[in-house]
């Protein structure tokens, strides 16, 4: 594991190890960072889409356990999209999708044992 100083495009090369339904949000574990979506993710794969919590988002989030991030891209007040091999998660952070003042966390452990953490 490396340090994270570039946020979430460090995830680049990890492989999605847990996803965790919280009460109001869901968390995304890469074997030490996290990511947290307080807004409401979604998952598509080929032309299908899924909307957490509606009908088969969890199983569609849990789907993607295993698969290596390829690319990570950030639009700030738009969404954050994580991609995996024939599958897309969204996060996303506009003010319309946020359900409090924050839209997402990343935390990621850096070698001093603290946690670099990005909010939005």
């Amino acid at each position: 594991m490396t340090p994270a100083p570039e946020g979430p495009i460090s995830l680049v090369g990890e492989e999605l190890n847990t996803v965790a339904f919280v009460m109001d949000y869901v968390e995304f574990h890469f074997n030490g960072p996290r990511l947290r979506a307080l807004t409401d993710p979604r998952v598509q794969t080929g032309l299908r889409t899924w909307v957490f919590p509606g009908p088969g988002s969890r199983d569609a989030l849990c789907a993607l356990i295993g698969r290596t991030v390829q690319s990570v891209s950030l639009h700030l007040d738009e969404h954050l999209v994580l991609r995996f091999p024939e599958a897309t998660l969204t996060v996303p952070l506009d003010e319309g999708s946020r359900h409090g003042p924050e839209a997402a966390h990343f935390h990621a452990p850096r070698d001093d044992g603290a946690d670099s953490m990005w909010i939005w």
